[in-house]
């Protein structure tokens, strides 16, 4: 018989109807004191799927916190954590600088962290900007202005995770920090925390029409769950990647802000990777979970269903497989484009000879943006274009570098796209003569 959650396992296979409660009890048992069991010591609330919407409507705790979080090492799980492992270590190889030029790098992880923006925000129903958030990331090596550009604190709080500044959580505050910096002028101010550090009211996931998860209630039942997390995160008993995982399902079912809970949760599951594997992988955990949206749902309602008793064999196995799958298009990304850049780099060489070293360079750095990033307004400017010439063996002063810039634009062989800061990208007519024929 196959293995299935405790709320399928209550039926018969032979249609006589349902499993004796002793029986499910008993198999419960049995799976919690397993050789393969893995066993916690986090309490999520569980809650009868049946009574939510009644509950919702009355604002009323239903809500149980008894079961111990536990999964099972399947074979399956096993399979999914080596090869996530793998494929990081690809990723890692593939965006060598043997094997990539630092801006096609650069370019990528911006495209990546645009997506996750963009998606993170998409999935709560928050509309964004593509343009304005390309442009905050484009300009990320500048100090903030006065007035920061709406969501540009977001973006930063990634941006310093994927660059190895993630912030360690030791303490409740420093959950309250990360929600602070991260959704700065982003939450409404009535929604935002009404206790010391947390919520301190009855909230409900789901619509108006449907509830699917009642969280606890008061700011002290939040605080005690986030205290036994905080534990339980900083252990060096699990896996990485069970870790991160069991992490993540633990803060959503704690629910512990009136709003940004799913954007903050899915940062800090985001920002572990990055850590733990490769920024790559953590910048393609929202842009995954938004291609399966309806599965990382589900998996969260089965979990939090008190009928399968708090294990997450089944949520751990089908968050592995989003995290494997934005792994998947990462590879297949880096490789393709890779491949683009090597024919028709050497198209560009061999097509323009009638320029200039200097000029040639500044056409393939541009190349390298143009492949590797989706939009140009995140795009390389010409002053980093200056610093990335700098850099090669012939350390290249600044001076070619912008006359360069300015005999191309003169040649229509690059076009302006701003003036402020100044921004180049390569013309339609030259990527004509080196792109495939469609």
């Amino acid at each position: 018989m196959s293995y299935l959650p405790l709320s399928k396992f209550k039926y018969n296979n032979n249609g006589t109807g349902r499993k004796s409660p002793q029986e499910i009890d008993a198999e419960y048992r049995l799976r919690l004191s397993g050789p393969s069991t893995v066993k916690t010591t986090l309490f999520p609330v569980l809650e009868n799927p049946a009574l939510l919407d009644l509950a919702a409507a009355e604002n009323k705790a239903i809500s149980v916190s008894k079961y111990p979080i536990f999964f099972v090492e399947t074979h399956d799980i096993n399979l999914l954590v080596s090869r996530i492992q793998s494929h990081s270590a690809t990723i890692v190889s593939l965006a060598n600088h043997q094997q990539l030029p630092p801006v096609a790098i650069r370019s990528y992880l911006k495209k990546l962290l645009s997506n996750e923006i963009i998606f993170t925000n998409e999935i709560e129903g928050v509309q964004t900007n593509p343009k304005e958030i390309g442009t905050i990331i484009g300009n990320l090596q500048q100090k903030p202005g006065r007035v920061e550009k709406r969501l540009e604190s977001t973006i930063r709080k990634y941006h310093d995770s994927a660059t190895g500044r993630m912030k360690q959580i030791n303490g409740l505050k420093d959950y309250r920090d990360i929600y602070d910096e991260l959704l700065k002028g982003e939450i409404p101010e009535a929604k935002l925390p009404d206790g010391k550090l947390f919520r301190n009211k009855f909230a409900f996931i789901g619509t108006d029409a449907h509830a699917v998860h009642i969280p606890p209630v008061t700011e002290n039942e939040i605080e005690v769950a986030l205290e036994q997390l905080i534990i339980f995160m900083n252990s060096d008993d699990l896996l990485t990647l069970e870790k991160a995982v069991i992490t993540h399902f633990m803060f959503e079912n704690t629910h512990p802000f009136l709003d940004g809970n799913g954007r903050t949760g899915r940062y800090l599951l985001s920002s572990y990777l990055s850590s733990k594997l490769d920024p790559f992988t953590g910048l393609s955990v929202s842009t995954a979970i938004h291609n399966n949206l309806s599965t990382y749902y589900r998996l969260f309602q089965e979990a939090d269903n008190i009928e399968n008793r708090a294990e997450l064999t089944f949520f751990l196995k089908g968050m592995l497989k989003i995290i494997e799958s934005g792994q998947t298009d990462v590879i297949n990304e880096l490789e393709s484009s890779k491949e683009q850049l090597q024919s028709t780099s050497k198209k560009l060489y061999a097509k323009f000879t009638d320029l200039d070293d200097v000029m040639k360079e500044v056409l393939y750095v541009l190349l390298q943006s143009y492949l590797f990033t989706e939009s140009i307004t995140y795009g390389i400017q010409d002053r980093d274009i200056v610093e990335v010439l700098k850099r090669t063996p012939n350390s290249i002063p600044r001076t070619r570098t912008k006359r360069a810039i300015d005999m191309l634009e003169s040649k229509k062989m690059i076009t302006s796209v701003s003036k402020n800061p100044l921004q180049h990208v390569i013309s339609k007519e030259v990527l004509d003569k080196i792109l495939p024929s469609k």
